[in-house]
């Protein structure tokens, strides 16, 4: 499911954030994550974390209710094909599709409201709802994060985006899962743990 899920991580994907961790003082997280420290890679982890986890990440109830007009996309065959044409933007919603491994057809696609760009909402191929991403920062100029949940209101995962070259996942209770770079993702060791079609 972690794997899955990291592979749809591409709709919304600089800027600067200080951190002061044992008197060492970084003032940019844009992607030089090979060239740094165990010490700084410490540091942007927690200042990262401190920033998305400054309130408990927790279930929300009620989501199917409360997103009840949303659980079906109406537009499903035109989004889905609009989507599979590589479009970035269809009637009124930014819009992107998710391929799994070299499979030629889409297995996902987001759209996201171009008038409320607070949310992100992605559909499988049979244009049915399975996770809506709550967006918080200046969307789009960067920094920003977002909270992905799934329809039945469990968090899945959140995402810091410096830029959209290079993003920090973590799982729902904090942990730090890794740095994505373009189409790979860096553990705190540098070794690429995963790879990703959409970038």
């Amino acid at each position: 499911m972690f794997k899955k899920f990291l592979v749809i991580v591409g709709l919304l994907a600089g800027s600067c954030v200080f951190a002061n961790y044992n008197d060492i003082y970084i003032a940019n997280i844009q992607y030089d994550w090979i060239d740094k420290s165990e010490v700084e890679k410490e540091a942007i982890i927690s200042e990262v974390h401190d920033i998305i986890f400054e309130n408990p990440v927790q279930k929300i109830s009620g989501m199917r209710s409360q997103f009840k007009d949303r659980l079906k996309d109406k537009n499903h065959i035109e989004n889905y094909y609009a989507a599979s044409a590589g479009y970035k933007e269809f009637k009124g919603n930014n819009i992107s599709a998710f391929y799994a491994g070299k499979m030629k057809s889409i297995y996902m696609y987001a759209l996201q409201d171009k008038k409320d760009v607070s949310k992100a909402y992605y559909y499988d191929a049979l244009g049915n709802l399975k996770y809506i991403d709550f967006i918080e920062g200046e969307y789009p100029d960067y920094p920003y994060y977002s909270i992905q949940y799934s329809i039945s209101g469990r968090p899945v995962s959140a995402i810091y985006f410096v830029s959209k070259d290079c993003q920090y996942l973590y799982s729902p209770k904090g942990e730090f899962k890794g740095v994505w770079y373009k189409h790979n993702m860096y553990n705190e060791k540098n070794k690429i743990i995963l790879k990703r079609t959409t970038y």
